[in-house]
């Protein structure tokens, strides 16, 4: 499921220059946010985790997206500034 997507402005000279190292700038771009996301996703979920063993307290929520919430509802982590 997608949530939000982005759009990215390059110049025709940056264009080009991908275009030498990269066959596909979209998947490229794609996968670069992908996996930074999920890593991000493995911290959130790893401070979540060891929020609620030192807590004490089991951990309710089930799946990924929901322990997310969890953790910025319960301020295990917040959104960078």
């Amino acid at each position: 499921m997608i949530h939000t997507s982005y759009t990215v402005g390059i110049s025709t000279g940056e264009f080009k220059a991908l275009q030498y190292v990269i066959t596909d700038q979209k998947d490229w771009i794609t996968n670069a946010i992908t996996n930074r996301a999920r890593i991000a996703s493995e911290e959130i979920i790893n401070k979540y985790t060891q929020f609620k063993i030192n807590k004490g307290e089991a951990i309710t929520a089930v799946g990924t997206t929901a322990v997310i919430e969890a953790a910025y509802a319960e301020g295990v982590v917040g959104i960078a500034t």
